[in-house]
């Protein structure tokens, strides 16, 4: 067996681990080499469990959120809620230039609104009907951005769509 395939396929296991355990590729590697069993570690943020920093809180509580989401997680919370994974890397590119990752991100919108959460959703607009708090959870946030974005095929909701290449 020739060693090119080999190290391909271990160094794409090794960034794949690194990117499900929230660990840089270098500290996963150093830790094969001196013998240590990789172990997980939480990343800054997650999309669906508490263990990673997103939880939904106690008795309907508003959602519990430590941290940016990177571009990656923005990728996975989109196709998480049913979004086209061909579009996730748009979509991610929009809530970067919207909110810059943080689901707490609020700003005053010129129709007397708000721009809420990580795709600013506008309280007068794609986010009508739902709570400032309600906006400020990813999930929901997420959720509404599919729809009202018609599952990434129709960005014109949002400003910074077209510094994407939407």
């Amino acid at each position: 067996m020739k060693a090119g395939p080999l190290f391909a396929a271990g160094g794409g296991i090794l960034l794949l681990w690194s990117g499900l355990t929230g660990r840089s590729w270098s500290t996963v590697l150093k830790d094969l080499i001196s013998g240590k069993t990789p172990t997980k570690t939480a990343p800054t943020n997650t999309i669906l469990g508490g263990s990673y920093g997103y939880g939904v809180g106690s008795a309907g509580a508003a959602p519990i959120v430590k941290g940016i989401f990177t571009n990656t997680q923005l990728q996975q919370l989109w196709i998480s809620v049913g979004g086209n994974p061909a579009k996730a890397a748009l979509a991610a590119c929009i809530a970067d230039h919207e909110s810059s990752g943080n689901p707490q991100a609020e700003s005053a919108n010129p129709d007397g609104g708000s721009n809420v959460g990580l795709w600013q959703l506008d309280t007068k607009g794609v986010g009508a009907g739902l709570s400032v708090a309600q906006l400020k959870n990813p999930l929901v946030n997420a959720r509404r951005t599919v729809q009202g974005s018609r599952n990434g095929t129709d960005w014109s909701q949002w400003a910074t769509a077209s510094s994407c290449g939407a």
